[in-house]
């Protein structure tokens, strides 16, 4: 595996296993408490984290079968890429996508957790086999974003859950 990719995974992988951590010591119906009407509960933000990462999955599951045919990563991509950042240094709020909104219902740890645990597997099966030259391919997808590299696909996914992380605690805190 490239090793900047896998030191992100492994990033993603230890904020991953911290969160259950801490989340060991809630009960499942506390979990999926709702702290307001308009709030997600806990469950809720795990569920569009992990949607959204399962989303990624299923693009780059699905952009590998061709890779010969992907192109390289260019300046409009990299200038998406800076204004995804800024979004998030800048913590600008805005509503999920649709299509990551969280669907579930009502989710045990056991259920969350096994479900984050398959879908990382198979990236990281997926992430193991690319070369360099695949890796800064456009072979992943941001739904508002475009098409990019799988370097900014590790990057966000971090970004992403470390923005939800705090939300996840703040709830935590509300709904005890």
């Amino acid at each position: 595996m490239n090793a900047q990719i896998e030191k992100g995974f492994n990033q993603l992988e230890a904020n991953r296993k911290a969160l259950f951590d801490t989340l060991k010591q809630y009960p499942d119906d506390l979990l999926n408490k709702k702290p307001s009407e308009q709030a997600w509960s806990v469950a809720e933000v795990v569920d569009h984290v992990l949607t959204a990462e399962e989303y990624s999955l299923k693009y780059l599951q699905k952009k590998v079968q061709d890779v010969a045919n992907a192109k390289p990563e260019g300046f409009k991509q990299k200038w998406r890429w800076l204004l995804i950042k800024v979004v998030f240094n800048f913590n600008i709020k805005f509503p999920a996508p649709e299509v990551v909104a969280p669907k579930a219902g009502y989710q045990t740890k056991a259920q969350m957790e096994a479900r984050w645990n398959e879908n990382r597997k198979q990236m990281h099966s997926i992430l193991s086999k690319l070369n360099d030259k695949e890796i800064n391919s456009q072979l992943w997808k941001h739904a508002l974003a475009g098409k990019m590299n799988l370097h900014h696909m590790v990057e966000f996914l971090g970004m992403h859950f470390n923005r939800h992380r705090k939300q996840i605690d703040r709830t935590l805190a509300a709904v005890k």
